[in-house]
């Protein structure tokens, strides 16, 4: 019966590839008769991730940095009403650039088109191409002051006109059957799913639904997640209710659950772009709020309060009902981690109070309290324990001429967390920034991402990050180096340990149209290893060189070469392993309807220790990190089309093949043989 089914559902699939490319073919006909041109969304964000982003040593498939990168392109900022502080979250603008753009605004009025920007002479051309796709001039004074409740509804445009409906669906299926599913541990089936519904009326009422299931779950609906939003009517800026997320200082007290870390971007990341009150839109599973907020604009004085009461995922300790664990990975495919579903309940309550002054201040308080359900079981003195909690923050960004200092503290009712940053335009072509952040082994906070080493987390950690990007006559180098230190043990060493990392990355573009990056990585850093038998806490050294060549032949084709080696070194252990990777990548307009893209890869390394990571192009709002290790080929490609210009269909098949393996990944995910394969697909609805 088993093998039936299999090979049911191996027909199941071909017949569905057959109903999707005769699809293709039907809409490929009907756009003879109706015309829409591929947007460039998906490749201007891919750029600007590849621009700022360094593939960290875990693999993530999180849509929420490619989303943050997607808004800003969907909801462009309007340069003639924002000020220096707003300006700074645009990618690769500098605190003096933002000054002289404010300064020719207010010398000479208004913009009447972004690309004005070319005639402010101390503006860096290149700089203005790269912000080009987040920004836009409003013209006319009517559209550039707040709209009142009565003016939306008073106006003569129809209901239709003024409504707009984003409808996004994927799919996803492994078309091997990994031992979750051939023991039947899992309940559901393999597919994926993910579909997310946003409406528009106007620019000031937005209502938005996401669910989501994951392989082996049961239910198409196993999360969701819903909000009503309200922008930008007379004093009240924002207004949700539903699922939210709150962005505010340096993330020591509140955040979403992702943020921008140390990245190729020397400068960008360390200071944090805070969204402040923002609807979630992500499907990720813990850590965003379930209740309402808003955020009300006074003058100068901006009041945001909220209310939550959400569950979330847990281990709850069968003797005495407490906490043992949190859950962020969202899986529901058996019986233990059904059993951790929404298994305790979390309530806060607070307010946010911030003062801005002249464009260039920005100063704010933060208070709220959390409660749950359940205590926390603390296996140390420095762990999180209790079930009430108060945290108490103060947070600033003030920006001179060429000075940018920004910094948050963070009080929890037992330690101070503290992160103090300044970013310095020594000239258009030279920016330096520091940061010295101080986290506490008993600064615990569920709800906050910092700039921290360790992906976001705010206690146990000392450090001290200096970069530099240096805008030079044959091209551009940014640097940073970074120094850290654990006080404490951690959950990967059970003493204190420290480390430090540099980075070096230079582009260049010697001729027209080709660029060449190069990228040295030197992280050492104390871990612990087996020796003898015996734990022992150890240097480990950790090296990436990488060369990639990118060579745009046409406005049509893109073709980037990657080479990347990476040594792992444990001298203690005499422990040596080495990584290596060659992509190539090709980018086609094959059509004003027809994107495609195609990577080949090919690695070698001797074991996980010396993966090499790679973040992939895939379907709209989705960019996995993957790790490439042991010796294979992987290689795949992505359709991208538009038929009709209210519909998108995008496609990805990937091929993963290790000649020299048997079996592949391990536990419930294993799969019998040497062949990992997927199919992605994705439909966009815009009208």
């Amino acid at each position: 019966m088993k093998a039936e089914a299999n090979q049911l559902e191996n027909i199941w699939g071909w017949n569905n590839l057959k109903l999707f490319f005769g699809f293709l073919f039907f809409v490929f006909i009907l756009n003879n008769l109706l015309f829409a041109q591929l947007d460039s969304l998906s490749n201007i964000t891919e750029d600007v991730l590849d621009n700022i982003l360094i593939e960290a040593d875990e693999e993530s498939e999180s849509d929420e940095l490619v989303s943050i990168v997607e808004d800003l392109i969907k909801n462009p900022i309007d340069i003639n009403t924002i000020d220096v502080i707003e300006f700074s979250n645009l990618p690769y603008m500098d605190p003096q650039s933002a000054q002289k753009i404010v300064e020719h605004r207010d010398k000479f009025g208004y913009f009447y088109s972004p690309t004005e920007l070319y005639s402010i002479k101390e503006l860096d051309h290149e700089l203005i191409e790269n912000i080009l796709p987040f920004i836009k001039a409003t013209t006319q004074k009517a559209e550039i002051e707040s709209q009142s409740y009565q003016d939306i509804f008073d106006d003569s445009e129809s209901f239709f006109t003024k409504s707009k409906f984003h409808i996004r669906s994927r799919i996803t299926s492994d078309l091997q059957n990994r031992d979750g599913f051939t023991t039947n541990k899992y309940e559901g089936s393999k597919i994926k799913s993910y579909n997310r519904f946003l409406y528009n009326f106007d620019k000031n009422y937005q209502a938005g639904l996401l669910i989501e299931k994951d392989p082996g779950e049961t239910s198409y609906t196993d999360f969701s997640s819903f909000h009503l939003q309200i922008k930008d009517l007379g004093f009240v800026k924002t207004l949700i209710a539903g699922d939210y997320v709150l962005e505010y200082g340096q993330g020591l007290a509140l955040w979403s659950p992702f943020g921008f870390s140390k990245g190729a971007d020397s400068i960008y990341p360390v200071k944090k772009k805070a969204r402040y009150l923002h609807a979630y839109t992500s499907a990720a599973e813990y850590r965003f709020f379930r209740g309402a907020a808003t955020r009300l604009s006074f003058d100068d004085f901006n009041l945001t309060a909220f209310y939550s009461n959400n569950t979330f995922d847990a281990s709850i300790d069968s003797v005495n009902g407490e906490i043992s664990s949190v859950g962020i990975s969202g899986f529901h495919r058996f019986e233990n981690e059904l059993d951790k579903k929404a298994a305790a309940k979390e309530k806060l309550i607070g307010g946010v109070l911030d003062y801005r002054f002249l464009g260039k201040m920005n100063i704010g308080v933060i208070y709220y309290h959390a409660s749950f359900d359940k205590e926390f079981a603390s296996t140390s003195i420095y762990d999180l324990s209790g079930k009430s909690f108060n945290y108490f923050s103060t947070y600033y960004d003030i920006n001179f001429s060429k000075i940018s200092l920004f910094g948050e503290a963070s009080y929890n009712g037992t330690s101070v967390a503290s992160v103090n940053g300044i970013q310095f335009s020594v000239s258009s072509n030279f920016i330096f920034t520091s940061s010295v952040r101080s986290y506490p082994r008993n600064y615990n906070n569920l709800f906050g991402f910092g700039f921290s080493e360790r992906s976001g987390k705010i206690n146990n950690e000392v450090g001290v990050y200096t970069g530099i990007k240096w805008k030079i006559p044959f091209g551009i180098i940014n640097l940073y180096y970074d120094i850290f230190n654990f006080p404490y043990r951690t959950s990967e060493n059970s003493l204190s340990s420290e480390g430090d990392e540099l980075l070096f990355d230079f582009v260049t573009s010697p001729i027209s149209k080709f660029e060449i990056k190069l990228r040295y990585k030197y992280e050492n850093k104390e871990v612990t290893e087996l020796i003898s038998s015996n734990e022992m806490i150890v240097k480990r050294l950790k090296q990436i060189a990488r060369t990639e060549f990118v060579f745009n032949l046409s406005k049509s084709l893109r073709l980037k070469t990657r080479i990347e080696y990476n040594h792992f070194f444990v001298r203690d252990a005499n422990k040596k392993e080495d990584g290596f990777l060659v992509f190539q990548d090709v980018r086609f307009v094959a059509h004003k309807k027809l994107n495609l893209t195609s990577r080949i890869i090919f690695f070698q390394t001797d074991s996980f220790n010396s993966a090499v990571y790679e973040f992939e192009n895939d379907l709209l709002g989705v960019m996995p990190n993957l790790a490439m290790y042991g010796k294979g080929i992987r290689w795949y490609v992505i359709a991208k089309y538009k038929p009709l210009q209210f519909l998108s269909i995008s496609a990805k098949y990937s091929e993963t093949f290790k000649p020299d393996e048997t079996t592949l990944s391990s536990g419930d995910n294993e799969i019998i043989g040497n062949l990992d394969n997927r199919f992605s697909l994705q439909i966009d609805l815009n009208f």
